[in-house]
């Protein structure tokens, strides 16, 4: 198995951030914040994560199930996930 870029580590630990924050926390706006500031250090480190579902996630926060919202940040981390692999590919 492959290791994980640190920066697409990193990406991860902010994503279970935002979960906690919604699932343990119940702070959305804070949340909102952190989810702000992913797309700013993803697009900083020129890593692609897909803009739409953060768009997509930002719209929903406030009013989503706190399951409804886990499962789109675990489908964002899948996502991050598939494109450090394709990213190590292809620097081999």
């Amino acid at each position: 198995m492959s290791e994980l870029s640190s920066t697409a580590s990193n990406i991860l630990t902010i994503l279970n951030n935002i979960d906690e924050l919604i699932v343990k926390s119940s702070d959305r706006k804070n949340a909102a914040n952190v989810v702000k500031a992913l797309r700013a250090y993803a697009r900083g480190k020129h890593f692609p994560i897909s803009e739409d579902k953060l768009d997509n996630f930002l719209a929903i926060l406030i009013d989503a199930r706190p399951l409804t919202l886990t499962s789109l940040v675990h489908d964002i981390a899948r996502e991050v996930i598939m494109a450090d692999k394709k990213n190590s590919k292809s620097k081999k």
